[in-house]
C-alpha cells in the first residue's frame, strides 16, 4: 500500500482488499482493484453474498474509511461505483454521474462530499474526475478531491492535475490499473 500526503491529510492507496492496512494514521484508504468486482446489491441486501459485510468488518479495525471501487448491479441497472465503509458498516455508495465511454452503465445523479477525519473530501467516481463542472460544483464545499477510476484505454486522466490546480484543491486518485495521481496545487 502506498500513502500519499495531500497537505490536508494522508490517503492510503491499495490495489486490493488483501493488502495489510494500518490501524490508524490515515484519513482514508482508496482501494482500486485491477478487476473491479461486480457487487450484486440484491444479493447483498438478502444476505446471499457477503462482499459488503466482509469489507465492513475490515473497516471496523481501522480508524478511517475504506473506499472501494466496484461495479454495482441492481436488477438490470449497472453502475461504476465507490462503496464507502466506516466503523464496521457500509456508509455510502456513490455512482459515476457521466458515462463518457461506450460501456453499458447507468449514470448516477449526485456527487458526494465525505467528512474524513481531518478534512472534507469531494468524491469523484471514474470519469467524473475529468469534468470541470464537477470540480466547480464541489470546490467551494470541500478541502480536497479524492477519486477512484476504472482504467480504460479510451480515457486519458492526465487532465486531473490541471483541474486540481485550476480549482486550488489537493487531490488523490487511484486507478484500477495500479496508477495513482496525487498532488497539492501551489499556494497563491
Amino acid at each position: 500500500m502506498k500513502v500519499v500526503d495531500i497537505s490536508v491529510g494522508k490517503i492510503g492507496v491499495a490495489n486490493s482488499l488483501g493488502e495489510k492496512l494500518p490501524e490508524s494514521g490515515l484519513d482514508a484508504v482508496l482501494v482500486a482493484e485491477p478487476l473491479l468486482r461486480e457487487v450484486k446489491l440484491e444479493g447483498e441486501i438478502s444476505g446471499i453474498t457477503a462482499f459488503a459485510a466482509s469489507v465492513a468488518a475490515l473497516s471496523e479495525s481501522c480508524d478511517y474509511p475504506l473506499l472501494c471501487g466496484c461495479l454495482t448491479r441492481f436488477g438490470s441497472m449497472r453502475h461504476v461505483s465507490v462503496m464507502t465503509f466506516a466503523s464496521g458498516r457500509l456508509a455510502d455508495i456513490a455512482d459515476r454521474t457521466l458515462n463518457l465511454s461506450a460501456e453499458p452503465y447507468c449514470e448516477g445523479d449526485t456527487i458526494k462530499i465525505l467528512r474524513l477525519k481531518r478534512f472534507d473530501a469531494g468524491l469523484l467516481v471514474d470519469t467524473d474526475l475529468l469534468l470541470a463542472k464537477n470540480w466547480q460544483k464541489i470546490a467551494p464545499r470541500c478541502d480536497a478531491v479524492i477519486g477512484i477510476a476504472k482504467c480504460g484505454a479510451d480515457v486519458d486522466f492526465g487532465y486531473v492535475p490541471t483541474l486540481a490546480s485550476l480549482f486550488g484543491k489537493p487531490y488523490a486518485a487511484a486507478f484500477s490499473g495500479g496508477e495513482i495521481l496525487w498532488g497539492t496545487p501551489p499556494a497563491e
